[in-house]
């Protein structure tokens, strides 16, 4: 968890419920709130090309939402969807940086986390240039395993579908189904009832 939610509430947090498909924010709307999940999965997507998403990440319990953007003066460049229903503490943008001025600690722990979240999309922007689909999929299989400190292989359960996949490493679908396949015939990942273990 980025901020403790005791902390948050204490600053003067409301909780929100979103139904899944329902907006938490959308594009070119001016950032007024900091977001942390308390429960459920959300997105941050784009839909422009003939109608094909492209998510720019995802977002699980404990995380932080569109924090980035409260530091510029600019719109939101995307809309951030409930995947599932959804709990979500939520502070405004002024109480956040008074927070963040009372104590250092909350303030660097922040900062670490945002600091994290860009050097990851610096790596999968770089592996969306390689024309090999095992590529894409392990920058993002790594990334999530690594965040979550698992090393054992087949330890850390994939928390996203394929659907969810395609859309972030930009591959079709049947192209992550089949990559996978093969990838689990190498021995580099295990599927489990259709769940899949790296």
């Amino acid at each position: 968890m980025v901020i403790e939610e005791d902390l948050l509430m204490a600053f003067g947090a409301d909780v929100i419920k979103l139904r899944k498909n329902e907006l938490l924010f959308k594009e070119n709307s001016a950032p007024a709130y900091y977001y942390q999940m308390i429960k459920g999965k959300i997105k941050l997507t784009n839909s422009r090309m003939r109608n094909r998403e492209f998510i720019q990440s995802l977002h699980l319990q404990g995380e932080c939402v569109g924090e980035i953007f409260l530091f510029s003066a600019r719109d939101y460049p995307v809309d951030v969807v409930a995947m599932e229903d959804c709990t979500v503490l939520r502070l405004d943008r002024p109480t956040l940086f008074r927070l963040m001025e009372a104590d250092f600690e909350v303030q660097m722990n922040f900062l670490q986390y945002v600091s994290e979240r860009i050097r990851f999309n610096y790596i999968l922007l770089n592996s969306l240039t390689s024309d090999d689909a095992a590529s894409r999929l392990l920058t993002l299989l790594d990334y999530v395993k690594e965040n979550h400190n698992r090393h054992e292989p087949y330890s850390y359960q994939i928390p996203y579908t394929r659907k969810e996949i395609s859309s972030l490493t930009g591959l079709r679908v049947e192209t992550v189904i089949r990559t996978f396949k093969k990838m689990e015939n190498e021995g580099v990942i295990k599927i489990i009832k259709g769940r899949i273990f790296y």
